[in-house]
């Protein structure tokens, strides 16, 4: 060891040193959120929070706790220690649970007020950044902020509109997940074209479709002659594909994009 780390373990201790050597290092494990937990925090906070925060969670003003806006906490530390010493200036008393209900109620809250209770694994959000952006291809198929393909939907707040359980399960199992909006189509117009891709939008008149191109295409439904909703989708699943440790860093990054 050179003289230089020996002065900065001595400087930070070995503790600090520890926690930074794991964060540079990559070896940060995931935060698992278990169903046995999320179930338990959601009774918790039924009982406890709810009076205030209301059963949604956006009781207090600036504040959804289903969709992680927050006015002071970040991380989950942050939540914990909020609920432990309260803030007074707001009103909101202390409480003292038992570090394994200050889980629980992490937990259901990290969910985002799953009431199933499925449990997800949430982890480095700049790895999975990194994934998105390497080996998961993602952007070749979606767009974050204005940048890569429209073929699937766009991800730049998906954060905020689907729960982490649901993200995790399109990143694994794709079809099982997949919302009735984003169900591939296949159309055949009355002259005869051909046009298969996602849709936009629908009313009882029209259809907007992205094709596989990632062309807006708005067609006027009598000018349809077939029009075919598919079943599977077009997103490959990552099961096998990605690692579980790499699965949970790419929903962390897939819940820090909201908007």
């Amino acid at each position: 060891m050179t003289k230089l780390k020996r002065r900065n373990i001595r400087r930070f201790g070995a503790a600090a040193f520890l926690v930074f050597f794991a964060a540079v290092s990559g070896t940060a494990a995931a935060q698992d959120y278990s169903a046995t937990a999320i179930q338990a925090g959601y009774r918790l906070y039924s009982a406890q929070c709810a009076l205030c925060h209301a059963g949604n969670g956006d009781g207090i003003a600036g504040v959804s706790l289903a969709r992680q806006q927050f006015r002071r906490a970040s991380s989950d530390i942050d939540i914990k220690n909020t609920i432990t010493t309260g803030v007074a200036a707001a009103g909101m008393p202390s409480f003292q649970f038992q570090p394994g209900e200050l889980d629980s109620l992490v937990a259901y809250i990290r969910s985002g007020f799953d009431l199933n209770g499925a449990p997800f694994k949430i982890g480095d959000t700049a790895r999975g950044k990194a994934i998105y952006d390497g080996k998961g291809g993602c952007s070749s198929c979606h767009q974050v902020k204005g940048s890569g393909s429209l073929a699937a939907p766009d991800l730049s707040d998906i954060g905020l509109l689907r729960k982490a359980s649901a993200i995790q399960r399109s990143l694994v199992d794709p079809t099982a997940a997949m919302e009735p909006i984003n169900r591939p189509v296949r159309i055949v117009t009355r002259d005869g074209r051909t046009i298969t891709g996602r849709r936009l939008n629908e009313d009882t008149a029209s259809v907007q479709v992205i094709d596989s191109q990632a062309r807006l295409v708005s067609l006027l439904k009598s000018d349809i002659r077939d029009y075919e909703l598919g079943k599977t989708s077009n997103m490959p699943s990552f099961a096998g594909k990605l690692t579980e440790a790499e699965v949970a860093d790419l929903l962390a990054y897939l819940l820090s994009l909201r908007g």
